[in-house]
């Protein structure tokens, strides 16, 4: 194990936010690194809006896709307690989901090209395997759901339980932005017989002390989310007004996504991050999982060999809601798994180093794993390994 050198990681961080806010990159960030369950560095940069307050460390953030990691948490604990088989047929827990037609899109028209013959099970779901709301052809369900097919969890997923797969289960990898995952939360809804955000709460968030993690924030919650951050015409920092009426796209927040609805802080995220690290232990000592069924979210599900070919050289490919580092080729230790969000958020979790990493912002442009943010934090980390 190599240790984190606080003084080289403070110089770099500070050095690289600050320029980021400088440049007109981010108006504001929060970072906070832990080693060994111990907190090596937390800051908070910038100001909340383009002239806006100085950034306090107790900012909500819209975290996006990193909801996956919970949602199958979630499921995985329903895995353990025996209501969920992550080899079974997606078809025995949910309606439809059978002898879906492939689809894809010829000079930007949708066709159908087959049907995919393999069953979907629920592993699928999680790494990207099922084509489900996949590729090209996702925008073209997604953007025809009218506000009353996008009500509700059950809605949603209805709605796609007839749509067209972007391939045939399980010969490839494509990224779902929600569906896949909203599903897998609706299974949890109706094996624990809780709607999703109160599962959530009471099973996972409340446990392990995550005290602003939701999808359903209260007013005073929504004073503490941070502003947007867009560009106007000429690439100049603006603030995009906050309706106070969605978290995830122009979702409603009736609708629970499982793929991308949560709000939470970087220190609750930390927290979060901690108990994966920690095999299902949360820092508050309480077991909220076993770890032989966390320790699914870490294994690769999906065959390296369906990755683009940049990224088998880096070995990155799919677990279960995260990707993960199978050889030392990427930018992070082999082991290391962890996801972003669509809004500039990003984390991982080193086992070999046992670091823990959270970066918080939310921007409406250099968004996800690929952002230059996210890559500079983790460049900046691992830098700072003795």
């Amino acid at each position: 194990m190599k240790k984190l050198d606080y003084d080289v990681l403070k110089t770099r961080l500070t050095k690289k936010n600050e320029r980021d806010i400088a440049e007109g990159t981010i108006f504001c960030s929060q970072v906070i690194v832990n080693q060994c369950g111990k907190r090596v560095y937390d800051a908070a940069y910038g100001t909340n809006g383009v002239h806006g307050e100085k950034l306090k460390k107790d900012t909500i953030f819209r975290i996006a896709s990193m909801t996956k990691p919970i949602t199958v948490f979630a499921v995985l604990q329903q895995v353990e307690k025996g209501n969920i088989d992550l080899n079974a047929p997606l078809s025995e827990y949910i309606d439809g989901y059978k002898d879906l037609p492939t689809g894809k899109l010829v000079d930007g028209k949708f066709q159908i090209t087959g049907k995919s013959k393999t069953p979907i099970k629920i592993y699928h779901l999680f790494s990207h395997t099922s084509g489900v709301e996949s590729g090209d052809i996702c925008g073209e369900f997604t953007a025809k759901m009218t506000e009353k097919e996008k009500a509700t969890l059950k809605d949603v997923v209805e709605y796609f339980s007839d749509k067209p797969l972007f391939f045939e289960t399980g010969t490839a990898q494509s990224y779902s932005p929600h569906v896949a995952f909203d599903i897998g939360a609706r299974i949890v809804e109706k094996v624990s017989g809780l709607d999703f955000a109160t599962y959530v709460k009471k099973n996972v968030t409340d446990v392990i002390g995550m005290k602003d993690t939701t999808f359903k924030p209260t007013e005073s919650q929504w004073q503490r989310v941070v502003k947007m951050h867009n560009v106007d015409e000429n690439g100049k920092a603006i603030d995009k007004e906050d309706d106070y009426a969605h978290i995830y796209g122009n979702n409603p927040l009736t609708y629970y996504c499982g793929g991308g609805g949560l709000v939470s802080t970087a220190e609750d995220y930390s927290l979060f991050a901690e108990t994966l690290l920690n095999g299902g232990i949360a820092p508050n000592g309480k077991r909220v999982i076993g770890e032989k069924y966390l320790r699914e979210m870490s294994t690769p599900y999906c065959p390296i060999e369906f990755m683009d070919e940049g990224t088998q050289k880096t070995g990155v490919t799919w677990g279960l809601g995260v990707r993960v580092f199978t050889n030392g080729n990427g930018n992070l230790p082999q082991g290391t798994f962890g996801w972003s969000g669509a809004y500039g958020t990003h984390f991982w979790v080193d086992p070999a180093n046992k670091i823990t990493a959270i970066y918080m912002k939310n921007s409406f442009f250099d968004g996800g794993s690929g952002a230059m943010t996210s890559v500079c934090f983790e460049e900046d980390v691992l830098a700072s390994l003795k």
